[in-house]
């Protein structure tokens, strides 16, 4: 028995001493990664200071580290002025796997352009830049060489803009001036540009520029047509030059019609009455005019309306008005509004739809039954739509992707820089990093690229891979189940449907936390401040400053607290709490008052007027049906009050 234990206390040290071996590799790798994140760091706040030759005695401490060369960027656009384009192309071969590679260029022809290198730039730039900024560099370095014809070419073309051109021409144009290539003519033919976009500060400033009696007098012209459209009748009889006179005709008259359609109206009739006006200009007017009593309480307004849009070819218009006729439920006015559209237009999946209904409506059962049943299995709302009303099972075409490491071997440096960036929360540069490598992949690889981020739970990125890669019937890796243990978590706590707020998360932000609209709107359910502001004390939730907004449990805790609140306002209808958490309660307000109980949801969704708006509502609606599926879920495209509900 003493010899057993013996021998066992034996074995028992050797295999601690060989675990121990086997260990020190991992552990020595992880110390060393440690120690290098630490310099990294070190390093960084040395380049902040600028303290360059400190940064070159501490990185070969980190130069096989995967984000040194992020700080060698640094370092080389500090020292931008001392590099000749040479230099500089080689530092972008260097790296062009990295995404910097592609935004020095930028920078450095700022700095020639302040040295006045203007060869350089020539020599450095040998295609024609990107940027407004950079092309006036350019074309400016050529006239400084020599080159006018090229100069005063790409002068005049970056002249011709309705809106400011950045100060960096200011140089190019004075030149241009001075030769006397920049006429009255162009000074014209500017301004009405800048009508076109609506830029009144441009026209005052081009106004002054001009020079002779005659653009003096036609850019007076331009400048009163402006402040007063509704002078056009007397601008339409005078000599002003064409193709232009057409051209500030029908921009008055949109401005007109914006702010006083019934005014537009009268000008037109009187318009139209003028001989010497293009043929091709009055069917365009009116449509314009015509659309602005999209919403009127008129009949006769709306029988004007309706004629001239019944002479158009404008898909936009008709469908538009197609729209409206859902809304007022007139399904054998709709029938004839779908059949004014193009043929493609028709067969797409939502005119078939509400062709059927307009069909099933007037009495022709047999042939919407079958029009219905023509979509049924395509992948979007309308396919959906029309299961539910046949009562079928929503089915759509599923593909699945498995991953295949040979195809992103050739990438893995790019894709371990990226981890280690996620790992270290630099966001905002692992995104960079993502969409660069996309951009430079084939379709092939892209695929791959999303089943390796979908496999690293890299939610955000996997999204971004299959909308590169176009892969729409990957439902595995278009909707990853993201954050899932959060939404689980407030979904119990408020009674709501984790599928839901999944799938709204999904439309929001495509479950990137740290996702920032442009109008800024926060992570991954893209919350306001201001609603967060008014979420947090109305609900008692501890909430600082709009950076708690990027931390994903506080976003989907203050989300799902207003989602919650929406829908117990509309009691529990996810169609208006939706379309409210999209465009504002305020909007669904309208709407609803608009609809007068008189639609279904289907016809309610398709009414709503922004496209933006109409379009959420659908995608989170199919995606729950997404998400429901892949997770195994019971659940309905549209509960039954929903579906009983007047709209």
């Amino acid at each position: 028995m003493l010899l057993y234990v013996r021998y066992k206390q034996r074995l028992l040290a050797v295999t601690s001493v060989i675990v121990a071996s086997l260990a020190w590799p991992t552990l020595a790798a992880e110390s060393k990664l440690e120690q290098q994140r630490l310099d990294y760091d070190k390093a960084q706040k040395l380049i902040d200071n600028k303290d360059i030759s400190g940064y070159q005695k501490l990185r070969p401490k980190i130069a096989g580290y995967s984000l040194t060369p992020y700080i060698d960027y640094r370092v080389f656009s500090l020292q931008l002025s001392d590099k000749s384009p040479d230099d500089v192309e080689t530092f972008i071969e260097q790296h062009k796997s990295f995404p910097f590679s592609s935004r020095i260029r930028a920078p450095y022809l700022d700095q020639l352009a302040r040295q006045n290198k203007w060869q350089d730039i020539l020599t450095f730039q040998t295609s024609y830049p990107n940027g407004e900024r950079y092309q006036c560099h350019y074309h400016y370095a050529q006239w400084k060489t020599g080159n006018k014809r090229d100069a005063f070419k790409g002068a005049e073309t970056l002249w011709l803009s309705g809106n400011s051109v950045d100060s960096a021409c200011d140089g190019l144009f004075s030149a241009w001036d001075k030769s006397g290539a920049l006429t009255d003519e162009l000074i014209v033919e500017r301004m009405i540009l800048a009508f076109e976009k609506r830029n009144g500060s441009l026209i005052n400033y081009l106004n002054k520029k001009l020079s002779s009696s005659t653009g003096k007098q036609q850019g007076n012209q331009i400048k009163t047509l402006f402040k007063s459209p509704n002078k056009v009748v007397s601008f339409a009889d005078s000599n002003f030059p064409q193709p232009y006179k057409n051209q500030l005709i029908e921009l008055s008259l949109q401005k007109l019609a914006r702010s006083d359609k019934d005014k537009a109206r009268t000008v037109l009739a009187t318009l139209a009455r003028n001989a010497s006006l293009d043929d091709t200009l009055q069917p365009s007017m009116q449509d314009y005019v015509a659309m602005r009593y999209m919403t009127t309480d008129s009949d006769s307004d709306a029988k004007w309306r309706d004629s001239v849009l019944r002479q158009s070819n404008n898909a936009g218009y008709l469908e538009r008005r197609a729209r409206l006729a859902v809304q007022e439920a007139d399904w054998e006015g709709l029938n004839g509004w779908v059949g004014k559209m193009s043929p493609e237009k028709q067969e797409t999946s939502r005119w078939q739809y509400w062709l059927a209904r307009s069909e099933l409506a007037t009495g022709n059962q047999e042939q919407g039954i079958k029009r219905l049943e023509g979509i049924v299995g395509q992948r979007n709302f309308y396919s959906a739509a029309a299961a539910t009303y046949l009562e079928h099972s929503i089915v759509y075409p599923v593909s699945t992707t498995v991953l295949n490491p040979n195809i992103v071997a050739p990438y893995q440096r790019s894709l371990d820089r990226i981890e280690e960036l996620i790992e270290r929360d630099k966001i905002a540069v692992a995104k960079s990093e993502w969409r660069f490598l996309l951009s430079n992949v084939g379709a092939d690889e892209k695929q791959m690229l999303a089943a390796y981020a979908g496999k690293k739970r890299w939610h955000h990125f996997t999204v971004v891979a299959t909308i590169s890669a176009k892969m729409w019937d990957n439902m595995s890796l278009r909707f990853p189940m993201a954050h899932r243990w959060w939404f689980d978590f407030y979904s119990d706590k408020l009674d709501l449907d984790s599928v839901l707020l999944m799938s709204l998360a999904r439309q929001e932000s495509a479950m990137d936390v740290e996702a920032r609209s442009p109008v800024g709107a926060r992570g991954v359910m893209q919350i306001m401040p201001a609603t967060a502001k008014y979420t947090a004390k109305k609900h008692q939730i501890r909430y600082s400053s709009t950076n708690d907004l990027y931390q994903v449990g506080k976003n989907i805790e203050i989300g799902s607290h207003y989602l919650n609140e929406l829908l117990g306002n509309y009691d529990g209808n996810r169609i208006y709490a939706l379309a409210a958490y999209n465009a504002g309660p305020n909007r669904v307000k309208r709407w609803r008052a608009a609809s007068d109980g008189k639609l279904d949801a289907i016809a309610f969704i398709e009414a709503i007027p922004f496209r933006e708006t109409r379009g959420y509502v659908q995608n989170i609606l199919m995606f729950q049906v997404y998400y429901r599926d892949l997770l195994g879920a019971e659940g309905s495209f549209l509960t039954e009050s929903e579906s009983n509900q007047r709209y």
